[in-house]
C-alpha cells in the first residue's frame, strides 16, 4: 500500500475503509436475516442455494430444485411475544379532557399501538429495530415506519447505543433507490451520490433542530432487546440458524422420498437413448447382443433411509431451539398429544418473567416514541400543540396465570377488606380505566343502582 502523507491520516483512512466493508457486510446480513422473516421465497431459495452448493446438492441438481420451506419464526416469534399486548395499554396524558381526547385521536390515526406490536416482534428476531414518526402533508396524520436494520445505516458518538446520523434506505415512485439523511442540524436526501433536499425543504435543515422537546432533533426511537458491543447488538442467530436448517433438512427428505417412491433405473448394454422414457406396460427389444457380452439388465436404485428416525430428528431440532428461547418444545412436535392443565400452566410460568422483562423495555420504548410523536405534531401544527414536555401515563394489562373467576372475586375482595386497593382501583385493573374514567364509570352504576332501586318502590 502507497502511503501519503502521516502515519495518522494513514492510520484512520485504514479503519475508516475497515467500518466501510465491515458495514457492507452488517447489511447483506440483515438482508439474509429479513428474507427470512419476511418470507421473500424466490430470495430464501437464493440464500439456501449458496448453503447447499456441493453440500450435499450439486450444482446440476440445484438448477431445478425447489426448496421446501415452512415458516416456524413467526410462530417462534408470536410464542414469545405472546401474553403482553392482550388488550391495548392504557396511554394517558397529564392534562384536561381535551389534550386526552387530542392525542388519543393522534395514537389512533397513526395506529401507535399496532406499530408497537410490530416493532416489538421484529425486535426479538433483529434485536435492534429504530421506529420513525413521519409527517403526511397530504392527509395531515402522521405515520410510524418500523425499520428493520437491512434498512438504515447509523453513525454513533461517544455513546455506541446512541445514534448521532442516520440514513434511511427507500424507493421513489419509479422504484429508483435512494438515501434519506438525517443528522441533528440537516437532512436531505441522496441519489446517486448527489444531495437532493426534500420536498418542501429546500435549505436540507433538520426541521426539528432547536426545538423544546423531550426528544432528540431526530424523529426515531429505537426499540433494543439486548445491548452489545455495537449499536445493533446481535440478531436471533437461534431462531435464523434453525428456520434455514429446518429448510435444507425437510428439502434433503422431500428429494430422498421422491426418488425412492419413483426409483433410479439404470441400464446394463441396453444401447437405449439418453431421453428414452418408460411407461407401464412397454416392451423395450434390444437386438445384436453377443454372447460375450454382458447380458442387458434394468435394474433400480432406492435409497435406505429410515425416514421416522429423520422426521424424529427434525422434531427433537425444533424443540431444542424453543427450549432454549424459553417456550415449550412440545409445540413443535408433529405429534397430536393432548397437554394436561397443570403443563400448560407450567409453560406460561417459564415465560412469565420474561414477559415482565419485555414490559420494562416496551414502557421505556413507548414514552421515548411518545416524544417523538410530540415533537413532529408540534413542528407541523403549531396551533394544534401538544406540551413540550408531556408527563406520559402506561399502563398494561396484568398477566393472570390460570386465573379463575372465583379466584379473581376473592382477590379483590382481599384487597378491598385490607384496604390497599378501593373501588376505584378495582375498576381501573378489571376494565382499563384511567382514574378519571373509573371514577365517572362508579358514579354511574350508583346512579343506576339508585334508579333502579326507585323504581321497585
Amino acid at each position: 500500500m502507497l502511503l501519503k502523507g502521516n502515519i495518522f491520516d494513514e492510520l484512520n483512512r485504514a479503519f475508516v475503509n475497515t467500518l466501510c466493508r465491515s458495514e457492507a457486510a452488517r447489511l447483506n446480513l440483515h438482508e439474509e436475516f429479513a428474507a427470512f422473516y419476511n418470507n421473500d421465497y424466490e430470495s430464501i431459495c437464493g440464500y439456501l442455494r449458496e448453503a447447499t452448493l456441493n453440500n450435499p446438492f450439486s450444482a446440476e441438481t440445484l438448477k431445478d430444485l425447489r426448496f421446501r420451506h415452512v415458516n416456524v419464526i413467526k410462530k417462534i416469534v408470536s410464542r414469545i411475544t405472546s401474553g403482553i399486548f392482550t388488550k391495548d395499554p392504557v396511554i394517558s396524558i397529564k392534562g384536561d379532557t381535551d389534550l386526552q381526547e387530542n392525542l388519543h385521536r393522534i395514537l389512533t390515526d397513526c395506529q401507535f399501538i399496532r406499530k408497537v406490536k410490530e416493532a416489538f416482534c421484529k425486535a426479538v428476531y433483529f434485536n435492534t429495530v429504530d421506529v420513525q414518526v413521519v409527517w403526511m402533508p397530504d392527509s395531515s396524520k402522521l405515520r410510524i415506519d418500523v425499520l428493520t436494520p437491512n434498512n438504515y445505516v447509523v453513525e454513533t458518538g461517544n455513546d455506541y447505543l446512541q445514534k448521532t446520523t442516520i440514513a434511511v434506505r427507500k424507493a421513489d415512485s419509479d422504484g429508483e433507490i435512494f438515501w434519506s439523511y438525517w443528522n441533528r442540524s440537516e437532512h436531505y436526501l441522496l441519489k446517486d451520490g448527489r444531495k437532493i433536499p426534500a420536498t418542501g425543504n429546500q435549505n436540507m435543515e433538520n426541521p426539528f433542530a432547536g426545538q423544546n422537546s423531550l426528544a432528540s432533533p431526530l424523529p426515531f426511537a429505537v426499540l433494543r432487546i439486548d445491548e452489545g458491543d455495537d449499536y445493533f447488538g446481535e440478531p436471533n442467530w437461534n431462531i435464523f440458524l434453525h428456520q434455514k436448517n429446518l429448510d435444507i433438512r425437510l428439502t434433503d427428505l422431500n428429494e430422498t422420498e421422491l426418488k425412492t417412491l419413483h426409483q433410479i433405473y439404470f441400464g446394463i448394454n441396453t444401447n437405449f437413448t439418453k431421453d428414452e422414457t418408460f411407461r407401464a406396460g412397454d416392451f423395450k427389444q434390444i437386438n445384436n447382443v453377443k454372447e460375450e457380452d454382458k447380458t442387458p439388465a434394468i435394474q433400480s436404485i432406492t435409497a435406505n433411509a429410515d425416514y421416522s428416525a429423520v422426521r424424529e430428528n427434525i422434531d427433537w431440532h425444533n424443540r431444542l431451539v424453543l427450549g432454549s428461547e424459553g417456550l415449550n418444545g412440545a409445540s413443535a412436535s408433529t405429534e397430536l398429544k393432548a397437554e394436561s392443565g397443570a403443563a400448560k400452566t407450567i409453560d406460561e410460568l417459564e415465560l412469565f418473567e420474561k414477559r415482565e422483562e419485555y414490559k420494562s423495555t416496551l414502557y421505556h420504548f413507548m414514552v421515548n416514541l411518545l416524544n417523538v410523536v410530540v415533537m413532529v405534531w408540534n413542528c407541523y401544527n403549531p396551533t394544534k400543540k401538544l406540551p413540550d414536555a408531556p408527563e406520559f401515563s402506561i399502563r398494561f394489562c396484568d398477566s393472570k396465570i390460570s386465573e379463575s373467576m372465583d379466584d379473581k372475586i376473592k382477590r379483590y375482595d382481599m384487597a378491598l377488606r385490607y384496604g390497599f386497593k378501593d373501588e376505584v382501583d378495582v375498576t381501573m385493573e378489571e376494565l382499563e380505566l384511567s382514574e378519571a374514567e373509573a371514577i365517572e364509570k362508579l358514579k354511574l352504576c350508583c346512579e343506576r343502582k339508585k334508579q333502579v332501586s326507585i323504581n321497585k318502590q
